[in-house]
């Protein structure tokens, strides 16, 4: 390594190849990405570099950062996180970019998890509790807070009275 004079080692664990600079505790370490064919010195200084800060958010003013992780390359920025394609994106991204990306990661992210908030609510139960019907990965739901049951495909989610809510919750 140019910066300390310790020298680059190449070496083969149990999570695959990796690189690293130093000894013992001090060293620093880094996985050898499976995309990079032309693999040299100049690569493994860049990977044992990582994460790269590309700026400061124009809105925010907080560093966005690129890395590569245990699922792949990746932004992060104020604890939200937008993947990259590859691991040469790493290196070359630029702010524009990554800002697009990370908007975008900002819109898809609760879509695809379901709402928390309930569609509709039906009113409550003899304890107090709101009776809902909500969106989750499967499908229509109600919920006591306590109690989910899902709707069958065949009843009609909007037609439900509050009356045919609880005799569900009860079975």
């Amino acid at each position: 390594d140019p910066e300390t004079g310790l020298p680059v080692e190449r070496k083969s664990g149990r999570f695959g190849p990796y690189v690293q600079v130093g000894e013992g505790k001090e060293a620093r370490r880094a996985s050898i990405p499976k995309d990079i064919e032309d693999f040299d010195l100049e690569w493994a200084l860049k990977l044992l570099g990582l994460p790269r800060i590309i700026g400061p958010h124009p809105e925010t003013g907080h560093p966005i950062e690129a890395a590569i992780g245990r699922y792949g390359p990746y932004l992060r920025h104020d604890g939200k996180y937008a993947k990259l394609s590859g691991t040469r994106d790493v290196f070359d991204v630029g702010m524009n970019r990554a800002v697009d990306l990370l908007a975008q990661a900002a819109n898809r992210g609760g879509a695809a998890r379901g709402s928390r908030e309930p569609l509709k609510v039906y009113g409550q139960n003899g304890d107090g509790a709101d009776v809902k019907l909500m969106e989750g990965r499967y499908g229509a739901y109600i919920t006591d807070g306590t109690t989910n049951v899902t709707i069958p495909k065949d009843k009609d989610k909007d037609a439900l009275t509050l009356d045919e809510a609880l005799a569900m919750l009860a079975e």
